[in-house]
């Protein structure tokens, strides 16, 4: 009788030992998840585009509300919903007969671009003249913007100015805008 009793309590305890294992397994699953979702939001990127007027001039600036870094993977500019290549393009859809050169308008290399947290870079800009006046109105009316990004854990978004949302996953842009 002494035995089985003795059976029974080593059984006993190798049950609740074993139950006591799962919950802690349980436990540290549930944290590490916890800390991966913790990591994640402190190197999430958030890029947006804004434009701005100045007595200067206009621009479109792309910039980074996230709290870690933006890495651009492709831009489409597009006209219209028709994609161009490089700036001078744009201008010459928007203005066929326009002679707006490169003393006039102003851009920055975005593509393949790593923005920092909270960094700001123009995309699209140009001094203030007669021409550019309406320039400044049809990009505004016009131009779509939208830039594919990722953070460095490797979740994509894409930007569109259009809508002036996110979603999450990739975009293969139509034309890559050369900037």
């Amino acid at each position: 009788m002494e035995f089985k009793r003795k059976d029974f309590l080593q059984n006993a305890g190798t049950l609740i030992a074993l139950v006591i294992s799962i919950i802690a397994m349980a436990t540290s699953i549930y944290e590490a998840n916890i800390l991966k979702a913790q990591q994640k939001s402190m190197v999430w990127p958030y890029l947006s585009v804004s434009t701005s007027y100045s007595k200067t001039g206009f621009s479109a600036e792309a910039f980074n509300n996230g709290t870690g870094p933006a890495i651009v993977k492709s831009m489409e500019v597009s006209v219209d919903d028709m994609p161009v290549e490089t700036m001078l393009d744009l201008v010459k859809v928007l203005m066929p007969q326009s002679n707006l050169g490169y003393d006039v308008l102003r851009q920055q290399k975005v593509n393949n671009y790593v923005f920092r947290a909270g960094e700001e870079v123009e995309i699209i800009g140009f001094a203030w003249t007669d021409e550019t006046r309406e320039l400044a109105r049809l990009v505004y009316e016009r131009v779509r913007i939208r830039i594919c990004y990722e953070s460095v854990l490797g979740d994509s978004w894409v930007y569109d100015s259009k809508t002036d949302s996110h979603t999450e996953g990739e975009f293969e842009p139509k034309v890559d805008y050369k900037n």
